[in-house]
């Protein structure tokens, strides 16, 4: 009897364009090559695609520190990751970036959907802010007092001497990176996804797929607690996406750097002169099996917040 062959989408996780890539990028790149050749061989239709990831605070320090535009930064680091990657003999179908309109698209749309679905709320939030650099610190700008061990010289995330983990606001005499000044509280409206509303969604999912049994454990661990509502929107200035219907209000760049795996499928569908779209390829409908190949530090934004959004949004979740 004749196997039915597979189509498969694979992705490798997205480098980010401040900076050349290094031997875990490769090292990953190589591996999920390896995988896509040997389906290839067995006869399975692969779309191999990865793209860099464009969007963030550091990349628009970088691009001040160099003095140029961010869009000109990640087009140089985009080329330089996508010349290295060949000289390795990656085969990927399509390199792309996910500062590009394709991206906004899908980020827009998925934004919308899920927020249509109830599944995005408003909430006021305290942040550290550098009156100098005019600028909310994110977690890495930000250093003090561990609130807990009280060690020195910790981010505004949790304490690498105890392990220890807490908002940024309750660093004991925080400093900004930056200025090297004490930042002031300032209040400010975020959005949030609400993913405490689809707890139980994503507990079946991982409960259900096919991940090894080392890493399903390792996710268990946030279950523990609870699941946290997502906040998934940044102040300007911030390099990325303004999000619809916002003038100050831009996507956090780990809402729009997955969907860029989609947006990727869809440049790639355009060029090769497919008349299907990416959601076609991504709906719950299609036979299309779709596989990412990442490192472990970022497991709980591909195994928790990407399936959640997938669901909310009404996309296909991943293998």
């Amino acid at each position: 009897m004749t196997m039915k062959k597979k189509e498969l989408i694979v992705t490798s996780a997205l480098p980010y364009a401040n900076g050349p890539l290094h031997f875990g990028h490769l090292l990953e790149h190589i591996q999920t090559d390896i995988w896509v050749r040997s389906q290839r061989i067995l006869g399975n239709h692969c779309i191999y695609l990865c793209a860099s990831d464009a969007h963030g605070t550091p990349i628009m320090m970088k691009a001040e520190e160099e003095n140029i535009a961010p869009e000109k930064l990640v087009d140089k680091y985009m080329k330089a990751h996508k010349k290295t990657l060949e000289a390795f003999q990656v085969s990927h179908d399509c390199y792309y970036q996910t500062h590009s309109e394709e991206n906004k698209k899908y980020s827009e749309l998925i934004y919308n959907t899920a927020l249509e679905n109830g599944y995005i709320k408003k909430q006021n939030i305290k942040q550290l802010y550098d009156k100098d650099k005019k600028l909310f610190l994110a977690d890495r700008y930000v250093q003090g007092n561990c609130p807990k061990c009280n060690a020195p010289d910790q981010y505004g995330d949790n304490c690498d001497v105890c392990g220890a983990k807490y908002e940024a606001t309750e660093l004991i005499n925080p400093l900004s990176i930056f200025s090297k000044k004490p930042p002031v509280i300032k209040d400010s409206e975020h959005l949030f996804f609400s993913l405490t509303k689809l707890e139980a969604e994503i507990k079946k999912w991982i409960d259900e797929s096919s991940l090894q049994e080392s890493v399903i454990n390792k996710l268990q661990e946030w279950f523990k607690d609870g699941l946290m509502d997502w906040d998934i929107s940044r102040d300007a200035p911030y390099f990325g996406f303004k999000i619809p219907g916002f003038e100050d209000k831009f996507f956090y760049v780990w809402l729009d750097a997955p969907i860029g795996y989609i947006g990727t499928l869809e440049k790639f569908l355009k060029d090769s002169k497919n008349k299907a779209s990416a959601k076609d390829l991504w709906s719950e409908d299609s036979r299309h099996e779709i596989y990412h190949f990442i490192g472990k530090d970022i497991l709980n934004f591909h195994a928790l917040f990407w399936p959640a959004l997938l669901h909310a949004a009404e996309f296909k979740k991943t293998i």
